[in-house]
């Protein structure tokens, strides 16, 4: 199976194009990181500052109460795009049943930002390629790798539309 890495850009995906600026809100990466299981630790940030995003569209559009709001991340195989994105939803009362599903916390298809950063707490960085995995095995060191942490978080861009 191949394995799946970070991009700048990938033509063959719309939050590519949506991000670099081509009714429900996402912020989308300007990076490619194509879902929640290619992070670890080094992206607690990301997706804290994705939901610091999240509630800051909300607020411009006048929406106050934080308690009924949703945030999360859908997992694969449940993602119809392979580019990571935090969907924005409020007031959570208003979401159709028909679609309610789609965006239950607590299920494999949906997590919410806040079990996202606390299950990446114990993420390690990925190990790439087999000779710094056995260097790593055998001498307890920690490989360099392109994706052990990030340099610096990529930016986001929200959008707005229908999943």
């Amino acid at each position: 199976m191949a394995s799946k890495t970070t991009q700048e850009f990938v033509e063959t995906c719309i939050f590519c194009f949506i991000a670099t600026g081509q009714d429900e809100e996402a912020v989308v990466l300007k990076k490619h990181i194509p879902s929640c299981f290619s992070l670890h630790r080094g992206h607690i940030g990301l997706v804290n500052r994705m939901a610091e995003m999240g509630k800051e569209v909300l607020q411009d559009q006048g929406i106050t109460d934080m308690m009924d709001i949703r945030m999360g991340f859908h997992q694969p195989p449940y993602t119809s795009v392979d580019h990571l994105h935090l969907h924005v939803l409020a007031p959570t009362r208003q979401i159709s049943h028909f679609i309610r599903y789609k965006f239950t916390p607590g299920t494999k298809r949906f997590v919410t930002d806040e079990l996202l950063s606390k299950c990446l707490q114990d993420k390690a960085p990925p190990v790439t390629g087999l000779l710094n995995g056995l260097l790593s095995y055998c001498c307890n060191e920690t490989p360099s790798s392109e994706e052990s942490e990030p340099e610096s978080e990529p930016e986001c861009a929200t959008w707005r539309g229908r999943f």
